[in-house]
């Protein structure tokens, strides 16, 4: 199932379990992840994927606009699971290396992560206080 909100546009497999590990991480621009999205939705209902997400970039929404790239990030039950990339590279071309596990990311959006300090900076320097 696809899922379009403000920020983010997710993809959901039919039974869809959040007991994750971690994502793999795919750079790319909003537009294309969006015409990806239906292939991405067809991995879900096959139970090949359990979750997709792809940030939007919509200018009106986007929390880090200073980031120009979208994201696409499709989690796995496993640390760094093999399985996932393959497919990803047959059915779709898509390959990457960078894989982040659910505790990572959430060090790198707590104060003093590098994520977290990123925005911070930028709001504080586009509006002069948070």
């Amino acid at each position: 199932m696809i899922q379009v909100g403000t920020v983010w546009t997710y993809i959901f497999a039919p039974n869809i379990n959040n007991k994750v590990a971690g994502k793999w991480i795919y750079k790319g621009s909003a537009d294309f992840f969006r015409q990806l999205a239906p292939q991405l939705d067809e991995l879900a209902e096959q139970g090949i994927i359990n979750l997709a997400k792809f940030a939007n970039k919509n200018p009106k929404w986007d929390p880090c606009p200073y980031i120009k790239h979208s994201v696409l990030c499709v989690y796995t039950y496993v640390p760094r699971e093999p399985k996932i990339r393959e497919v990803l590279k047959e059915k779709l071309g898509l390959w990457t290396d960078i894989y982040k596990t659910e505790e990572q990311t959430n060090r790198e959006w707590r104060p003093g992560g590098v994520f977290y300090e990123e925005y911070i900076r930028y709001w504080k320097n586009k509006k002069g206080s948070l």
